[in-house]
């Protein structure tokens, strides 16, 4: 059992003296070094692990995305120009839902980390593969056996137009 007097307790400790500035500057501007802080066991930046190069991800992802955006400029303004082509809208319809499934990609790594949401974020990834395959489908199908593509936004674009000019 601890007995301390009253007395004791209302003088402070010989350690705890006030610090003012003079006796604070050293404290504050002392260089501290890694073993100060970590002790023992200092880390050592060369025998961190460096995960293998990948091309998928990193600057190689950024510059794909890139790429694919730099392709869909020239060939909308060729639409647009021109109208319909074969080449053209063969083109549009492999780069459009390129471009469109490597921004929802970019949602899904950013939004359902693969740590965090394992079996979500896989669904979702196979949902987009699904996906984009569907949308190459169709419009590999509008460009064989309908209009094409341009001529096909075009008739839905100037849908409303040709309804008011029938009334």
């Amino acid at each position: 059992m601890l007995v301390t007097s009253a007395r004791a307790l209302q003088q402070p400790a010989r350690h705890m003296q006030r610090m003012g500035l003079r006796t604070a500057r050293p404290l504050l501007f002392r260089a501290t070094t890694p073993a100060s802080l970590f002790g023992d066991e200092v880390p050592n930046p060369t025998h961190v692990p460096q995960p293998p190069a990948n091309r998928i991800k990193g600057s190689y992802h950024w510059m794909n995305e890139r790429a694919v955006t730099l392709l869909s400029v020239p060939l909308l303004a060729t639409a647009f120009v021109y109208g319909p082509h074969a080449i053209n809208d063969m083109l549009l319809g492999i780069v459009l839902p390129v471009h469109a499934h490597m921004g929802f990609g970019s949602v899904l790594l950013d939004y359902f980390e693969r740590r965090r949401w394992p079996v979500i974020s896989r669904v979702l990834k196979y949902a987009l593969f699904g996906i984009t395959g569907l949308a190459m489908f169709g419009a590999w199908r509008i460009n064989t056996t309908d209009v094409g593509l341009t001529a096909y936004f075009s008739r839905l674009w100037n849908a409303n137009k040709t309804q008011k000019t029938k009334e």
